[in-house]
């Protein structure tokens, strides 16, 4: 897939060892708060910021436009998640690669400079950070739930992972060698769990960094959650499996209420997670997720 990208803004500073790529679509609520956060950053004096954007209405690029950042834009219609991880990175010079959605926000000041120092660890390294729900802008269950189960704490600061996990491009990072020797998948999502899988059979390194967090939640409602596991669940050929969906129904209808969930609650998403895997839609009625 082939975007036509326009180019509105270049900003180049001394030779950066991280490039932080993010692909933003109407993030003004929380665009600022980000760009706060990153300037806050301890290896900020070492970042290439770069922003694609892909048909903001909000104010967005209005904001940008106003800050030290290159800034790229492309048509609604050209986004999509594998093509646009290709094309941020084309677009950046940095030896090392970190990828966030508009809306993530850092916790830690010295989260970049720690995934500097993992990212040194080989020349094929990848990593991804601990999500944790948005307490700025509040969260879903099914969010607080999903997000605890895949991003758990951990005694360790890092921890070398042997298979894909949760490996995903909302707070992820990997050196630009990594992503020279495979590129994302163009696909409608899973581009980040399906890279790493490829990262991994090619000997490449991956760590999750569960010390160091990134908060991101979208509050969903439970038919929001069916079109984002929908779209997982086709981009990864996953066949329609009536036991599959009731393994993730019971899975993720415990979490819930573990987590605190009513079970009226608990029982609608569990039932739209799994709905997702037993009668898949057609590509056309799946409908775009947000990003990230």
């Amino acid at each position: 897939m082939s975007a036509r990208v326009e180019c509105v803004q270049v900003h180049r500073a001394a030779p950066p060892r991280l490039a932080v790529l993010v692909r933003v679509k109407n993030e003004m609520a929380q665009l600022p708060e980000f760009w706060r956060r990153l300037q806050r950053q301890t290896a900020f004096s070492q970042l290439e910021v770069v922003f694609l954007d892909s048909g903001s209405q909000d104010g967005t690029l209005e904001f940008l436009r106003a800050l030290p950042v290159s800034l790229y834009r492309i048509p609604p219609a050209d986004f999509q998640f594998g093509s646009s991880c290709n094309l941020i990175a084309s677009l950046s010079t940095a030896p090392n690669l970190a990828y966030f959605s508009g809306h993530v926000l850092l916790e830690q000041e010295d989260a970049l400079a720690k995934v500097l120092d993992v990212l040194a660890r080989d020349e094929y390294a990848a990593l991804y950070l601990r999500q944790v729900p948005n307490t700025l802008t509040g969260s879903s269950a099914y969010e607080r739930a999903h997000l605890a189960r895949r991003f758990p704490p951990a005694s360790e600061p890092l921890v070398e992972l042997l298979a894909p996990q949760a490996f995903s491009n909302a707070a992820s990072a990997l050196t630009r060698p990594s992503w020279e020797r495979s590129r994302f998948p163009e696909v409608a999502a899973s581009e980040d769990f399906l890279w790493a899988r490829t990262h991994l059979d090619l000997g490449g390194r991956l760590y999750y960094l569960p010390a160091v967090t990134a908060m991101h939640s979208h509050n969903e409602e439970a038919e929001a959650v069916f079109r984002r596991v929908l779209l997982n669940v086709r981009a990864r050929r996953l066949r329609p499996s009536p036991l599959r969906a009731a393994v993730y129904f019971a899975g993720v209808f415990a979490s819930l209420l573990r987590h605190g969930a009513s079970w009226p609650e608990a029982f609608r998403y569990a039932c739209s997670h799994a709905q997702a895997h037993r009668q898949p839609a057609e590509p056309s009625s799946a409908g775009q997720p947000r990003r990230g």
